[in-house]
């Protein structure tokens, strides 16, 4: 075994500090004082509440679990002529508390104040907020050509003063544990969702950010496009932990998506950010942000994108770019990447620029403005820096360094692979789900609770025969709010479009009484078809194993690369450690499994016997893109295990608790792009366990200390663990010692050879 370092510091520091000049650039990612809310709204969600369901103006929607803002008794103005901030927010509130969605139809509505979000039903006497199940949900229809419209007014009050931004729309959830008045807390900020609906900020409004929408499991911005031509930004705040923000356009402002607050890990997937004057991108969230498939058409003279400042000693703001595009509309120069955080970029095209990056003190890198460069792969890793000692008992300080380790080799030396290259037409896009996501709009879509079908949606009745009629007659299937319990395994056909109103309203439960009684034999609650070339489409539902159904499991997954996975809850209802261990996969990806999966989370963590994962993919050898995966708190050997499979791809993971967050064995070709979480190895173990994989890529590991005494077994996330004392990699080869990265470090790149991802015009080996 190879050794390595303690406590000690982890050799001489290669890099200096960062010059003063990306003190300003640095700076503006400090969240500014904003108009985060003081007080929860008391009187208008009882007014909301009080609203009874039957006087729903538009029935037809409100059975599905849709609130139609236009209707009665909300009345909210489509043409934009009539003010429409309080019809919606009490729409807004009607549908959180009843658990419905709001829908936008096609229009323009116009607001003059900002369209408050806050996450959970709650209890004003008691402060009690209920669970994770009470999200803000606003959707716009997709029937019309155009996307229906949130346009702010313009010189609209309180959004003149860029010092002092407000929001045209904000999500949040609250913290009512405290004595005081409640404030944020965006860890619970779980299941929101703003899908289908742009934002346009009118003139005169210089202090207005599009939407604000820091999250967690389950929550995003979808869909969406805002034009902050005459605004702050588009977008403020990051979306991690099993959250992530995806197929975004923003058009002006200072500053495209600006996530100095974030959540861990968060993603971002296929942004377009076009047109600012300052910066496109700016991240100093928790841990590493993970960026694919983006375009950046920057107006200023940049960076485009800064990653990381001095705002807290521990080491956030980390970014992993992929398969993206950096272009200045007038070349010179300018500067693609800067701040004083780790950076790596893969499959990356730059335009327009002097220096792909300029880190202060000289160090920087120089390109040719006037063609396309190709970072085929470049990773930079941050100064060391020292978690500072805790009071309460003295840990610390720890100094992490961020090294890469290439072949098992460490070194503090950039990593640098630049060539000529321009940018394939689909680079952005192939991350992107198309114009043509299936919709319940369409008028082929099949209701299930409608005839033939009549399914009950009640979660009492067996609604196992009327689903499986609904997805062998019709490609797609809409299942409205509702529990749809079922004794046995749903079926879905290759071109099967199974589509929900949300992963918190639809939920398919796995119910005594069939094929799940047997843990020697378990069964999953829905299977796809084991079809490389399947179209399946799984979208905006949840499943569930049951809580008294010890041979269910969720998910049996095997369509290849066209398919798609967006928006679903995986829900393992064993919580009180009372049922039956389950020591089986909740989540198999297997056969010809493959395609693209938008937010995957699983937190659960009773009742779990050593073979159980989260999610187990099992050899495939399709590619499969998951983007941001959070698997955590598991009691098994692992939390997710890739076995014998090629060409994954994750593009940002989240985990805690004291196992390895991603076990990979004996596979091939595959590629993790960031990581965060608060998790801690056992002392001598590691997070990320590869083994017997010839070509591998882990990118930007960074972790939020979690010091001895902190938690204990019983804890969801664990105890901690002294960091000097477990490592982020372990890499294990045959007939050959272990490779273990030194304790202190966070690596910014850890790889063997070059692995692929499956695409016949990715980056190719050397």
């Amino acid at each position: 075994m190879r050794p390595f370092l303690g406590g000690e510091n982890p050799g001489p520091i290669r890099r200096g500090r960062r010059a003063a000049a990306f003190l300003a650039a640095a700076a503006v990612l400090a969240p500014g004082p904003g108009n985060h809310q003081a007080a929860p709204e008391t009187e208008e969600v009882r007014e909301a509440a009080a609203i009874p369901p039957e006087a729903l103006g538009n029935p037809k929607l409100a059975a599905m679990g849709l609130v139609d803002v236009t209707a009665p008794p909300f009345g909210a103005d489509p043409t934009g002529r009539r003010d429409a901030t309080a019809a919606l927010q009490k729409a807004v509130f009607f549908a959180r508390e009843h658990r419905m969605a709001v829908f936008f139809p096609a229009g323009t509505y116009r607001v003059s104040d900002t369209l408050r979000c806050p996450h959970g039903n709650y209890d004003p006497v008691t402060r009690r907020r209920r669970g994770r199940d009470w999200p803000c949900v606003l959707v716009g229809s997709r029937s019309g050509r155009d996307r229906p419209k949130i346009v702010l007014a313009p010189h609209a009050p309180g959004f003149g003063d860029p010092a002092r931004r407000k929001y045209v729309v904000q999500f949040w959830s609250w913290d009512l544990e405290g004595g005081g008045p409640p404030g944020h807390q965006d860890n619970i900020n779980m299941n929101q969702l703003f899908a289908g609906i742009d934002i346009v900020i009118g003139e005169g409004n210089p202090g207005a950010v599009g939407i604000r929408f820091r999250a967690a499991q389950g929550s995003g911005i979808q869909d969406c496009s805002i034009d902050a031509t005459h605004g702050y930004s588009g977008l403020e705040g990051g979306a991690g932990s099993g959250g992530g923000h995806y197929n975004v356009t923003i058009r002006g402002g200072r500053i495209g998506a600006d996530l100095g607050e974030s959540q861990p890990a968060p993603t971002i997937a296929g942004f377009t950010l076009v047109g600012q004057t300052r910066h496109a991108l700016l991240y100093n969230g928790r841990q590493t942000l993970t960026a694919v498939g983006c375009r950046i058409v920057l107006d200023g003279p940049g960076p485009a994108v800064v990653c990381g400042a001095e705002r807290s000693p521990f080491p956030n703001g980390q970014v992993s770019l992929v398969d993206s595009s950096v272009e200045f509309r007038t070349p010179g120069d300018h500067t693609a990447f800067g701040g004083t955080s780790s950076l790596y970029l893969h499959h990356v095209f730059v335009k327009g620029a002097r220096w792909l990056c300029d880190w202060g003190g000289g160090r920087r890198v120089e390109i040719d403005p006037g063609d396309w460069t190709l970072v085929r792969e470049y990773a930079h890793g941050r100064d060391p820096i020292s978690y500072p000692p805790r009071p309460k008992d003295g840990h610390g300080p720890f100094l992490y360094a961020s090294p890469v380790y290439l072949d098992g080799t460490r070194s503090e030396e950039d990593v640098r692979d630049l060539r000529r290259g321009t940018p394939p037409d689909d680079l952005a896009e192939r991350h992107r789900w198309g114009d043509d996501f299936p919709s319940w709009e369409r008028a082929d879509a099949a209701n299930v609770k409608e005839a033939p079908y009549g399914a009950a949606g009640d979660g009492k009745t067996d609604d196992a025969e009327a689903l499986q009629r609904a997805i062998d007659a019709h490609p797609t299937v809409f299942l409205p709010k509702g529990r749809y319990a079922v004794s046995r395994t749903l079926r879905l056909k290759p071109h099967t479009r199974l589509l929900g109103l949300h992963g918190c309203f639809t939920l398919i439960e796995a119910r005594r009484g069939g094929d799940f009684d047997d843990p020697a034999r378990p069964r999953p609650v829905l299977a796809t078809a084991d079809d490389r070339e399947a179209p399946t489409v799984l979208a905006f539902l949840g499943i569930s194993a049951g809580p008294d159904t010890p041979g269910a499991f969720a998910l049996d997954w095997r369509c290849g690369r066209r398919s798609l996975f967006r928006g679903v809850n995986v829900e393992l209802p064993r919580w009180g450690g009372r049922s039956p261990v389950i020591d089986f996969p909740l989540v198999r990806i297997s056969g010809r499994g493959g395609g693209r999966w938008y937010n995957f989370f699983q937190e659960s963590w009773k009742s779990q016997g050593p073979r159980y994962r989260h999610l187990l993919v099992e050899g495939t050898d399709e590619p499969l893109h998951i983007y941001q995966c959070n698997p955590e708190h598991s009691r098994s050997e692992a939390n997710l295990e890739i076995r014998n499979a090629r060409h994954v791809s994750l593009y940002g993971v989240k985990g805690e608790y004291c196992r390895p967050i991603v076990s990979v064995s004996g596979g091939d070709h595959v590629r993790i792009f960031g990581y965060g979480g608060n998790a801690s190895a056992p002392e001598g173990g590691a997070l990320f366990v590869v083994k017997d994989t010839p070509n591998f890529l882990i990118a930007n590991l960074v972790d939020s200390p979690r010091y001895p005494g902190d938690g204990s077994p019983e804890h969801f996330a664990g105890e901690g663990t002294d960091p000097r004392r477990w490592h982020m990699v372990r890499e294990e080869r045959p007939g050959r010692e272990p490779i273990l990265s030194r304790p202190l470090d966070r690596p910014v790149l850890v790889r063997r050879g070059w692995p692929e991802d499956g695409r016949k015009d990715g980056p190719r080996p050397p």
